[in-house]
């Protein structure tokens, strides 16, 4: 039986709607692709009225910034697992633009058509399941003497009733009180697989980051959830040590001294207190790791400071260096003990989120349907062609893997992602409760290791993902000496290990502008720890467009909304002034009668005196 998802089941009914949908001739803003820089500018656009066509070829949503079930991500690794294209191989062309006579019938004069790009922005793609030794034996045992049986010869169904078997006693051992754990194997997992929730490119949300900034000043934090990240780790000697991150962690820490301890809270104390500029006069010539030395931090403070807080290598320059010590600190204590948030769900949550309230402001989605070509003319792209329909369009939006490469500019270059996702029966590093781990392995460039669990939605009880990432310093794709995830394959226990898969991701990073003048490209994901790069790319580009429009402003909340609404609000600025005189009017007729009332209200008080003293006359009189 096909598994079926709340993504999946949405995807599809856009497909079977949009084939009756009557789509306009004609939008202001056509974005290309889901994923996250592509979903905050069609956000941003459709926030203040612009009208925005969001299209995506895919069957998923969020391209590389994707998460994916278990069964999805085997899937989406097989579709991507092909030979090597040629070099200065040109794409294939579509069905559409195969049809020339057809396409041309939509052209008009002067007009010209450019084919989209393909360029690979994933590539070497392997995955293996693992098994250890007692489920190994535990199979074997069991197939043998199904082997003699000449009866049984379907092997599938033997591995279903053998799983089932195993399910069986595991739930009859749980509910008795015992404590036998659950034998994971293949099938197993593939069972559960809606419970995984996978990412293509994890990322973590620093407290006071510029991507918690926006979620709240924009009011999407309504639509995500998140959790705080438990503890942060850094690799000392072989073993993982907790990094003394905030003033009770560093004097409750075992692992530096009392006289350490004075020095590392003197040192964050001062990053805190004092402006960049001014620690950086006369200072700018020395690395990160030479200045922490000159403020008499040990080496064993460099350590910690240099590749768990401020998480760069030893020879960044120190402006580097102290920008991420500081952005690290700042987001002390907002949410929690650590500065970083994991996004309930994973990552590929947030451009969905952006994505809902471009929807909530009118913006169309196109889901699953084939976009082609460009209409070029006069240096302008006036119109696409998608599903053999023409859509005209003020500015054009492309992710960077489908930007044609005869509208790149030069100066372009290229940044390769190494990324891993493990799925294990053991944390990195046990413990009683269940954590969000943040790790960082030094190494040429930082290894990002995120460990999360059942907790984050991420997979089922019982079980841990692992991701890791990093800038890809390999000198080649067999170069197994520099392949980064060999740190990561030396903290994970062997044992444990039931899943692995291990790919690389490639953009090009430069101007975001291309030679057609309203076209503009957004690059993938790159090898950062949070969203920042992506979200100032993405402002980059909207402003561009709409110089004078604000970013994102604040989005009202359900109840906030009135429907309808007065006739005055619908009426244009010529009324508006004359109510404001009305206004005006009203309230002058207002003080007047004030006034009157004032004046006889006085009148009347004394008409009471001059009777309440004609009283007492009588009175005195009788």
């Amino acid at each position: 039986m096909q598994s079926v998802n709340a993504n999946s089941f949405h995807l599809h009914k856009a497909k079977i709607m949009s084939q009756s949908l009557s789509l306009p001739d004609h939008f202001q803003v056509v974005v290309l692709g889901t994923g996250l820089t592509e979903s905050v500018v069609a956000a941003a656009s459709s926030r203040l009225g612009h009208t925005v066509l969001h299209i995506d070829t895919q069957d998923y949503y969020g391209g590389d910034w994707a998460s994916f079930t278990l069964q999805g991500l085997t899937d989406w690794a097989d579709s991507k697992i092909q030979p090597k294209p040629k070099e200065n191989s040109e794409p294939k062309c579509s069905e559409e633009s195969s049809n020339q006579p057809y396409i041309e019938e939509l052209l008009g004069e002067g007009e010209e058509l450019f084919d989209l790009g393909e360029f690979p922005s994933v590539h070497s793609v392997q995955y293996q399941w693992h098994q250890n030794q007692e489920n190994q034996q535990e199979e074997e045992s069991i197939a043998e003497p199904e082997a003699k049986s000449p009866e049984k010869t379907d092997t599938t169904e033997n591995t279903d009733n053998t799983a089932q078997d195993e399910t069986k006693k595991t739930e009859e051992g749980t509910k008795h009180g015992g404590s036998k754990k659950k034998q994971w194997n293949k099938q197993l997992l593939l069972e559960e697989t809606r419970r995984f929730n996978l990412d293509l490119s994890p990322r973590l949300l620093y407290a006071r980051g510029a991507m918690v900034e926006l979620l709240i000043s924009s009011n999407i934090s309504r639509y995500t959830e998140f959790k705080s990240v438990s503890r942060v780790l850094t690799q000392i000697g072989g073993r993982l040590e907790h990094v003394p991150s905030s003033r009770s962690d560093v004097f409750a820490t075992k692992h530096i001294t009392v006289v350490e301890k004075r020095i590392l809270m003197k040192f964050l104390s001062f990053c805190v207190n004092e402006k960049i500029e001014d620690i950086l006069e006369g200072k700018e010539h020395k690395t990160f790791k030479e200045f922490l030395a000159g403020e008499n931090l040990t080496e064993n403070l460099i350590h910690f400071v240099v590749h768990s807080i401020a998480m760069v290598t030893p020879t960044a320059g120190i402006r580097e260096g102290l920008e991420q010590t500081v952005k690290f600190l700042s987001s002390l204590g907002r949410f929690g003990s650590t500065p970083f948030l994991w996004s309930m769900y994973g990552t590929g949550e947030l451009p969905q989120a952006f994505c809902r309230l471009c929807a909530v402001f009118g913006g169309v989605y196109y889901l699953g349907r084939n976009m082609s070509n460009l209409i070029v003319k006069d240096g302008k792209c006036v119109g696409v062609i998608t599903e053999g329909k023409r859509i005209n369009c003020d500015y054009l939006v492309l992710p960077d893997n489908r930007t044609p490469l005869n509208i790149l500019k030069g100066g372009a270059t290229q940044v390769t992602t190494r990324r891993g996702i493990y799925v294990t029966e053991c944390s990195v590093l046990p413990a009683d409760k269940e954590q969000i781990t943040l790790l960082s392995l030094p190494f040429k460039e930082p290894v990002h290791v995120i460990e999360v669990g059942p907790g984050t939605a991420a997979c089922p009880k019982g079980l841990q993902i692992v991701h890791a990432t990093s800038v890809d310093v390999a000198n080649e794709e067999d170069d197994n000496e520099n392949d980064s995830l060999h740190k990561v394959d030396e903290i994970i226990p062997k044992d444990s290990l039931l899943f692995s898969m291990s790919f690389r991701q490639t953009t090009r990073i430069g101007d975001v502008s291309t030679s057609l003048s309203n076209v503009y490209r957004a690059s993938g994901p790159r090898p950062e720890l949070d969203f920042d790069l992506a979200l100032q790319e993405a402002e980059l580009i909207y402003k561009q467009i709409y110089p004078e429009d604000e970013f994102l402003p604040r989005a009202p909340d359900p109840e906030e909304i009135i429907i309808g609404g007065d006739d005055s609000e619908e009426k244009g600025p010529e009324t508006a002034t004359e109510n404001s005189e009305k206004m005006e009017d009203t309230s002058n007729d207002a003080s007047t009668t004030v006034k009157d009332n004032q004046e006889s209200m006085q009148v009347q008080e004394e008409d009471a005196k001059n009777q309440e003293n004609a009283n007492i006359d009588k009175n005195m009189e009788s």
